[in-house]
């Protein structure tokens, strides 16, 4: 992926004038005279600032030239420290490389600069409407706290839509975390892993479910691997129920691989077989048995088979059954989180997050400089 980025650039003095007063809008301006001001930039270390009066209001104010704000710092400066900070520089690095360069600003300044862009990306709201929302979490270590992370993508194209703290993960607060966005998009499906905590967002939301079915089939595998050890020490492998079992985990596994139409019957009439293993007494408190187990496997896979094929029964929905775009999503601010650990706060957490997202995800260069520009 090939990122290009755009510095903006910095003029030493005005052109032009501006059309009305800042504070009244009137177009009859005086100009009060010009005055130095000192910049930091590694290019250029003065501009020129005209000040204007309205004749209406009597106020005065600055016109500034391009690039140059009331900070001391020009625009470029702003950006270039935001940049070395989302590419891994620790702020520290960042004041010295900028030093270097003939722009002194401190290891605190750049870590303004780094928020301030951050913040302002936070503040853009994905426009349109998407079809497919993708959902996953993660955990971030702020003060050496583990902090639960939930993002939404879209879930066809990877654009990272938006991220929540989670200081819950039942599906009640999952459902919370998701609505605005399946309200405000018109969502129609949800993509997710296999947390149960998910079905019952998307019921409550009204939206269809697609389970990754890579997570499925790792957990059904793993399922799998640990009923067949547990039988092989209750019945022995030359038991005929031992035998059934093994065959019929296979057959579990081959559902899942080919993903018929007709798989949701297949596993309901395995499901019936083992309807003869009893459950464990609470009062003994045994662990279930084998048959128990693989009983209560094919009633979990028989319940989600909808949800598992679902990309299959709505192409026109152009989804790959995978919950991957939510964990390209992650994985581009772990880039990040890995080149400095230890976030101050959650919201510097947030900020460090979405600067990373923006830089990796090769959005247009100019949305940045805007957005900064603008705030």
């Amino acid at each position: 992926m090939k990122i290009s980025l755009v510095i903006p650039d910095v003029n030493v003095c005005p052109t032009g004038r501006p059309r009305c007063c800042r504070y009244c809008g009137e177009p009859y301006l005086h100009s009060h005279g010009p005055i130095a001001k000192p910049v930091r930039d590694h290019e250029l270390k003065e501009a020129l600032v005209r000040r204007y009066k309205c004749l209406s209001c009597t106020k005065t104010f600055r016109h500034y030239p391009s690039g140059i704000t009331n900070k001391d710092q020009s625009q470029r400066t702003v950006v270039l420290a935001a940049l070395m900070y989302a590419l891994g520089l620790s702020c520290s690095a960042a004041s010295h490389l900028l030093g270097a360069l003939g722009a002194e600003v401190s290891k605190v300044t750049v870590w303004r600069d780094a928020q301030q862009a951050g913040e302002a990306l936070r503040r853009k709201r994905p426009a349109g409407r998407v079809r497919v929302l993708g959902a996953d979490e993660t955990v971030f270590k702020v003060k050496g706290r583990e902090v639960v992370v939930g993002f939404v993508v879209d879930g066809l194209n990877g654009r990272t839509l938006g991220f929540e703290v989670l200081f819950e993960g039942d599906g009640r607060a999952f459902e919370e975390w998701l609505k605005p966005y399946a309200k405000e998009l018109g969502a129609e499906v949800l993509v997710t892993d296999d947390n149960d905590s998910y079905s019952v967002a998307a019921g409550g939301l009204g939206l269809s479910h697609q389970l990754c079915i890579a997570h499925v089939r790792k957990y059904v595998k793993r399922r799998s691997k640990s009923i067949l050890e547990q039988a092989q020490g209750e019945w022995g492998n030359a038991d005929r129920k031992y035998k059934k079992l093994e065959e019929d985990l296979e057959r579990l596994g081959e559902a899942l691989r080919e993903l018929p139409e007709e798989g949701g019957k297949r596993i309901g009439r395995l499901h019936r077989e083992y309807l003869w293993a009893q459950s464990p007494r609470k009062q003994q408190a045994k662990e279930a048995c084998a048959g128990y187990r693989m009983r209560m496997l094919t009633l979990e896979l028989w319940q989600k088979w909808p949800k598992v094929r679902l990309y299959l029964s709505r192409p026109e929905l152009g989804l790959d059954g995978t919950n991957n775009a939510s964990e390209r999503s992650i994985g581009k601010s772990k880039v990040r989180y890995k080149t400095m650990r230890g976030y101050k706060s959650l919201e510097g957490t947030k900020n460090g997050v979405v600067l990373t997202q923006w830089l990796y995800s090769g959005e247009d260069e100019h949305d940045l400089l805007a957005e900064i520009m603008a705030a």
